[in-house]
């Protein structure tokens, strides 16, 4: 095989050999020279190459000509991280941005990446978010950045990047949250709106005409009694971490990335209050959650002061929060229709919120004590009210919390009572 792949490639003045399509299996085959390296170029993807030394180590190369010169741009060591189909997909994104006349940064020496860095969407995105420190919602900007735009796209020039290929960056996105695709798009065509005047090779904002997810249609989903007292009893047999969390979403109504995101060090145990930072906070407010006896209970069993700053650290990394959110809903779905034998429609984590603002409600809750439990600046607390309005129902709020703990609790000994009727019923 491997005979056969260098008798087909006759080696070139430059020390490449002769051009071949590359494949997965052709790359696995290929042999160490004796001395020096040798690099393959690919028929496929013009200026790919992959290169292996006198090691035995290979890497992807692109050499392409920028501004009247040669380069060879490193995209990165051959790997299951980087196989032939991830380096052909560089290689194109940075031919693409060649086209527009923008420098391809990602991987060029120093003094040259110094002389072309203001192009990347890393370079910028400082700048931006320095320019929108003001905004309320500057927090959930950075989040969306980080998680979703600048691993993308952030060692792209900014200049380079097409509609098309942010209509498929979002299209991937809805395909799990339809909402956050809305919120991505939204951020980031805002950035392009600031980056505009900043880029002189720039045409127009290319998020402008991108696909955009539709809107998707306002949930009326509140859990019923019967499903609330059955979920506490799931959660109890789920454990860490989506038990202990799914629980204090319930309990506490607040946000679902309020709740997952949350660090030690905003919990006071001996005041019995947690406080969110409004850098992490939706609105951008800051916000004090008085804590329930179950709430209090339930936050001193997980801080754990030998591991990390999470109060609910994912499994195996106590420095990030928790994944799998897809397969931990499955499983605690399936296991609550289980329990109460019949089919439950569709619930999401944040039809919890909903539904603890509906059990305020019934349990004679006043309205704006509601909101201002859920941190909400609408409604009774928006406009001209909002501004001369400086109440922020703390005492009341502690007190509804924990009439809404009383209820989840008298919810969950009606369904453990009603389970073993059942099952007496069964045995006799």
């Amino acid at each position: 095989m491997v005979a056969n792949i260098a008798d087909a490639a006759s080696t070139s003045p430059s020390g490449a050999k002769s051009s071949l399509l590359l494949t997965e299996a052709k790359i696995q085959a290929l042999r160490p020279p004796e001395a020096g390296q040798v690099e393959y170029c690919d028929t496929l993807v013009p200026g790919l190459r992959i290169r292996i030394g006198v090691s035995g180590a290979k890497s992807f190369v692109l050499r392409k000509r920028v501004a009247g010169k040669y380069r060879n741009i490193t995209l990165g060591r051959y790997s299951e991280r980087l196989p032939l189909a991830e380096a052909r997909k560089k290689s194109r994104q940075i031919l693409s941005d060649v086209e527009f006349k923008a420098d391809p940064v990602a991987s060029l020496p120093k003094a040259q990446k110094r002389r072309t860095d203001g192009y990347t969407v890393n370079a910028l995105w400082p700048g931006y978010k320095k320019a929108k420190a003001e905004l309320r919602k500057i927090g959930e900007i950075e989040r969306v950045f980080k998680r979703h735009i600048l691993p993308e796209f952030g060692d792209r020039a900014a200049d380079g990047i097409t509609r098309s290929e942010i209509t498929r960056f979002i299209d991937k996105i809805a395909e799990r949250t339809p909402v956050m695709a809305r919120n991505v798009l939204s951020y980031f065509s805002a950035f392009y709106t600031w980056a505009l005047p900043r880029l002189d090779r720039l045409p127009g904002n290319p998020c402008r005409d991108a696909g955009r997810p539709p809107k998707p249609k306002s949930r009326e989903r509140v859990l019923s009694e019967k499903e609330i007292g059955a979920l506490w009893h799931v959660l109890e047999g789920e454990g860490a971490p989506f038990g202990p969390a799914i629980k204090l979403l319930l309990l506490t109504g607040q946000r679902r990335n309020e709740v997952f995101e949350a660090e030690r060090a905003e919990f006071d145990l001996e005041k019995a209050l947690w406080t969110i930072p409004g850098a992490r906070a939706k609105n951008g407010v800051a916000h004090l959650v008085p804590m329930s006896p179950p709430v209090l209970a339930l936050v001193k069993s997980l801080l754990d002061y030998d591991r990390g700053d999470k109060l609910i650290p994912a499994r195996g990394n106590w420095e990030a929060g928790p994944s799998g959110f897809s397969k931990a809903m499955a499983r605690i779905r399936d296991d609550l229709e289980k329990r109460i034998g019949e089919p439950v429609p569709h619930w999401t984590l944040h039809d919890l919120r909903r539904t603890m603002a509906t059990g305020l409600q019934r349990l004679g809750i006043r309205l704006e004590v509601t909101e201002a439990v859920l941190n909400h600046l609408s409604g009774s607390r928006s406009g001209i009210v909002g501004v001369y309005q400086r109440h922020h129902y703390f005492d009341e709020k502690r007190l509804a919390l924990a009439a809404w703990a009383k209820e989840v609790n008298r919810l969950a000994r009606a369904a453990r009572a009603k389970k073993t009727s059942k099952s007496r019923g069964a045995r006799s």
